[in-house]
């Protein structure tokens, strides 16, 4: 059997010791079923950051617990497997943004497991160090680098690469085993990733004024100063990527910080160049909320870690996700690329189709999103009203399907199933919806949607684009997810879709089902994957563009607003 890596990242050790109890339980029996499957233990565990929540823990208690939690993945392995650990920014930062920058925690952690794993940071001041043969026994070369060396600057999450120590690291290795890949193992990333690229900078903690600073005050003085993605990959990424390549080898770049599992193939340009494989590690310590603020039980990412296959002539990378929740022998393996090596050059094959994950299963998971003028905001805003409609297949029935409100400031909502009573209160405050036991369930938010670009700019900033949406989070496997949309009127006609996968964050057009004469559009989706984001999109209200002013027909904008019918029965 050809040898195999297992690539985690992004522990978060303490964060949640409540939650994360049972994720890392589960984290360990994951190993174990992927061991068992294997039929052999891993070569390598490449551990590529963020060990802990915090650098200002105290070691005495957070070393221990990754002792503690290392012997644990050892033993669930068969045996003690090589294993190789650079830091994260919140190892280095307080809550991976804020000053301190303080290395006394990895310190200690490099310390406790002298003759046990490969900890780096030995070889200082040096950011970037080759891991020798004789830790690994791999046919390939590992060179860790330390993205974190960020010691000024009172906010920052971000990284660098220092040009002169990838050089070090490269002239170490030259010449020397040509035909030997590279395994370069970092925290940060190289290139955007999906989903989060355009994401806020979400501050958790720390005083108001900070928060207001990093959300309101640092945009009026530098464009995007509040998106992450400014702050957050490894500055001098575009230099790292050029002399990867000039290595003239085939380099697999390891990395985590974003908590999704996704991977790009960037190719060689020069004939004595070499193709760059970049894989980033989902969070294997933390069950991630899909988008900031989302409620408990709003739909999250599982867990994960990544393993690569590497032969001689071909490299294969899957995520395997675990359960949150619960202790579970349900496993979802996802394919992310299989590549056929031929020296420095890294060629795609067929990729299997994921297979169907574990956990409940959905018959038909719908949602119709009417749309009318706002009563209370007018041409500003749309009022909303939603008819959800969840059907588990045979064997599922006893599940639990809870949908979350979403809406801006100033909504209002009124909601219930069934026979149920009537809720009512704050939409903004993302409140949440059980469905009844037929799964069904029906709300009406009043201004749930913005209607204008110039309303959507008032909330959302100056980022926002022309364009009003609606989604459906299809949380399970479903054989039919369909999401509709009607009261478009004549902006029905610039409307299109996408899915977007999230636990890679990759977003992919679909097309829809548009009909004229009622305003509507629908998108549907067969043998829809769980955790996956239908979207439908049209033109916002906006005088600058002809094509988007079109008005609500007589008809329509005679009809009231309608008022929320609960149906038993």
């Amino acid at each position: 059997m050809p040898p195999w890596i297992v690539h985690v990242s992004d522990l978060h050790l303490l964060a949640s010791p409540r939650e994360q109890e049972t994720i890392l339980r589960s984290l360990v029996h994951a190993l174990r079923a992927e061991r068992t499957r294997r039929g052999a233990a891993p070569r390598l565990i490449a551990l590529t950051g963020d060990v802990f929540e915090s650098c200002t823990l105290p070691p005495d208690v957070a070393v221990p617990a990754f002792r503690a939690l290392l012997d644990e993945m050892h033993g669930a392995l068969g045996e003690p497997v090589p294993t190789v650990i650079v830091p994260g920014n919140h190892d280095r930062r307080r809550a991976g943004l804020f000053l301190p920058h303080d290395e006394s925690l990895f310190d200690a952690l490099r310390e406790a497991l002298a003759g046990r794993s490969w900890v780096l940071g030995r070889d200082r001041p040096f950011l970037a160090e080759v891991v020798p043969h004789e830790v690994h026994r791999l046919p390939l070369w590992i060179v860790a680098y330390d993205s974190n060396h960020l010691p000024t600057g009172a906010i920052g999450a971000g990284g660098a690469i220092r040009q002169e120590d990838l050089l070090r690291a490269a002239a170490i290795i030259d010449g020397h085993r040509p035909e030997w890949p590279v395994l370069f193992l970092l925290h940060h990333h190289l290139i955007p990733t999906p989903l989060t690229d355009l994401g806020p900078i979400d501050v958790e903690e720390g005083p108001r004024a900070v928060r207001w600073l990093v959300e309101r005050g640092l945009p009026t003085l530098l464009a995007n100063a509040d998106r992450e993605e400014l702050f957050m990959t490894a500055l001098g990424a575009g230099t790292a990527l050029s002399t990867l390549h000039a290595m003239g080898r085939a380099v697999v770049v390891l990395h985590g910080h974003k908590h999704y599992a996704t991977s790009r193939l960037l190719k060689a340009t020069r004939a004595d160049h070499g193709d760059v494989l970049i894989v980033s590690a989902g969070s294997a310590g933390t069950a991630q909320q899909w988008r900031p603020g989302a409620q408990r039980e709003t739909a999250r990412l599982w867990p994960s870690f990544n393993t690569l296959t590497l032969a001689a002539d071909r490299v294969v990378v899957e995520q395997v996700a675990f359960s949150w929740r619960e202790v579970s022998e349900e496993l979802a393996r996802r394919p992310m690329v299989s590549l056929q090596r031929a020296q420095s050059r890294l060629h795609p094959t067929h990729l299997d189709e994921a297979p169907l994950e574990p956990g409940p299963r959905l018959a038909q998971n719908d949602a119709h999103v009417s749309l009318w003028p706002s009563a209370r905001f007018g041409d500003h805003r749309w009022d909303t009203a939603t008819l959800r409609r969840v059907r588990f297949a045979p064997g599922s029935e006893d599940a639990r399907y809870v949908e979350t409100i979403e809406a801006p400031p100033g909504s209002g909502f009124q909601a219930g199933c069934g026979a149920e009573r009537v809720t009512s209160g704050d939409a903004a405050a993302a409140p949440q919806v059980a469905l009844d036991a037929r799964g069904d369930a029906r709300f009406v938010v009043s201004g749930g949607l913005a209607r204008s670009v110039a309303e959507a700019r008032r909330l959302e900033g100056s980022q926002a684009t022309p364009f009003s949406r609606v989604h459906l989070m299809n949380r399970y496997q479903c054989a039919r997810a369909t999401l509709t949309v009607s009261g478009l009127g004549p902006r029905a006609r610039s409307a299109f879709g996408s899915i977007t996968d999230l636990g890679t964050g990759l977003e992919s057009p679909r097309p829809i089902v548009v009909d004229d004469a009622a305003g509507q559009a629908s998108l549907q989706v067969d043998a829809c994957a769980p955790r996956t984001l239908l979207r439908i999109y049209w033109l916002a209200d906006d005088p600058s563009l002809p094509q988007a002013r079109g008005e609500v027909p007589a008809a329509a904008a005679s009809v009231p607003a309608p008022a929320l019918r609960l149906v038993s029965g």
